[in-house]
C-alpha cells in the first residue's frame, strides 16, 4: 500500500522482497478488516488517555472506507466486500464490558449496536451472552489485493524485485544505499521498511512481542445456513476466535493464539490447534455442516497498546517504518500509506504522533 501510494504520487519506487512476492504474512492473513483494535476503546483510554484512544478508533474506523476506495482504484479480483462485524461475549463479565464499550463508542460518534443474549440468538443464531455489531467492516482476498496493488505500482513506474536479499544497508542525512545479493545497488532519498515483526532485529527499542495464531478453512459449502455470508465474528476473549465466509463460500476460522517460541514448535502444534478450533465452531453454530480442507499457522506481533508503529526513528535517517502489528495489519497498512506519503513529501500528518516510536 505504501509503494502504491508513493508511486501514484509520482515518486520513483523500488520494492525489494527476499521471499517470493506476496508470500509470508500476506498469504497467511485471514483478512477480517475491522476498525476494532485488539485493545478496546475503554481499555486503551486507560493506557494512553481518552483523547488519543478516541483518535485511534476514529482513524481505524475511517481506514475501512479508505480500503474500499483503494480496492476500487487498483481493481483486480480481490473480493473486497462489506461485512457486518459481530463482537461476541460468552459470559456475564464480558457482556458488561461490551455494554461499557458500546457506550464509549457511541459517545465519540461510532455506530454500534448492543445485543443481549436473546437478541444474539434470534438475530445471529449464536450461543452468547451479549454482542456488539457494526456495519463498518469488510473482507478481501489479501493475496490478490496485494498483487493488484503491485500491478498498480508498476503501472505508475514502480519496479518490483523479489527473491532479492539486501546484503548491506547504509543511511545518513543524504539518503540511503542498499546493496543486494543479485549485484545491483539501490540509491534513494528514502527507504520504507515494512518487514513486520522481523524489523525488531533492526531496532534498539523493544516494540513488539510475538504470538502465534492458527487458522482453518473448510471445503466450499452448498449453504452457510444458519450462518450468513455477510457476517464476520470475533470473541471478547483472550485468545479470541475469529470467523468469516470467503467469496468461495468457505468457512474461514482462526484463533487458539499462543506465545511464539520457534517456527518448528508452532507448526508442531497445528494439528491439535485445528481440532480445538473446529470444536469451538461446532459449539457456537451446531447446525452448520462443514468439513476442514486446509489448516495453517502464522506468527504476528503484538504491542502493549494495540497500536502499530509507523514513522521515523532516530536510529535510521531518511527511513520510515510501516509495522502493522496486532490483528489489524491491513487497516494499519492503509493508515501507514497516509502517514508515510505525507512525511516523505515533507507535509505534517495529524495522525503520525499516535503511532510514533518512543511512545
Amino acid at each position: 500500500m505504501v509503494a502504491q501510494r508513493l508511486a501514484s504520487n509520482g515518486y520513483s519506487v523500488v520494492v525489494i522482497d527476499r521471499r517470493d512476492i506476496c508470500t509470508g504474512s500476506t498469504s497467511a492473513s485471514t483478512a477480517l478488516l475491522q476498525y476494532d483494535i485488539d485493545v478496546t476503546l475503554v481499555e486503551m483510554a486507560k493506557t494512553i488517555g481518552s483523547e488519543q484512544a478516541e483518535a485511534a478508533y476514529k482513524i481505524s474506523h475511517r481506514s475501512i472506507d479508505d480500503l474500499a476506495k483503494l480496492a476500487e482504484v487498483v481493481g483486480g479480483d480481490c473480493s473486497f466486500t462489506r461485512k457486518k462485524s459481530i463482537f461476541l461475549a460468552a459470559d456475564r463479565t464480558k457482556a458488561k464490558l461490551l455494554a461499557n464499550e458500546a457506550r464509549a463508542r457511541k459517545a465519540i460518534g461510532l455506530s454500534v449496536v448492543y445485543h443481549d443474549e436473546q437478541s444474539v440468538m434470534d438475530e445471529f443464531g449464536l450461543r452468547g451472552v451479549a454482542a456488539l455489531s457494526s456495519d463498518q467492516a469488510a473482507c478481501c482476498d489479501p493475496y490478490r489485493f496485494a498483487h493488484a496493488l503491485l500491478k498498480n505500482t508498476t503501472a505508475n513506474g514502480g519496479r518490483i524485485f523479489d527473491r532479492t536479499r539486501v546484503t548491506k544497508f547504509h543511511c545518513d542525512d543524504q539518503g540511503v544505499r542498499l546493496e543486494s545479493d543479485r549485484g545491483p545497488a539501490i540509491v534513494a532519498r528514502h527507504a520504507v521498511i515494512a518487514m513486520g515483526y522481523e524489523s525488531q532485529s533492526m531496532l534498539h527499542e523493544k516494540v513488539v512481542n510475538l504470538d502465534n495464531t492458527y487458522a482453518i478453512v473448510s471445503q466450499p459449502l452448498n449453504s452457510v445456513s444458519p450462518w450468513n455470508a455477510d457476517w464476520m465474528m470475533w470473541e471478547a476473549k483472550n485468545p479470541y476466535l475469529y470467523m468469516r465466509i470467503t467469496s468461495e463460500n468457505r468457512l474461514l476460522v482462526g484463533g487458539e493464539d499462543d506465545e511464539f517460541h520457534s517456527p518448528v514448535r508452532r507448526d508442531a502444534s497445528l494439528a491439535k490447534k485445528a481440532v480445538a478450533i473446529e470444536a469451538k465452531v461446532r459449539n457456537l453454530i451446531p447446525d452448520l455442516q462443514w468439513e476442514t480442507e486446509f489448516a495453517w499457522a502464522g506468527t504476528f506481533g503484538k504491542t502493549k497498546d494495540g497500536l502499530a508503529y509507523i514513522g521515523k526513528t532516530d536510529e535510521y535517517p531518511n527511513c520510515y517504518f510501516a509495522l502493522g502489528f496486532g490483528g489489524n495489519g491491513i487497516t494499519y497498512s492503509s493508515i501507514a500509506a497516509n502517514i508515510i506519503s505525507d512525511l516523505v513529501a515533507g507535509k505534517p500528518n495529524r495522525d503520525a504522533a499516535l503511532f510514533r516510536f518512543g511512545r
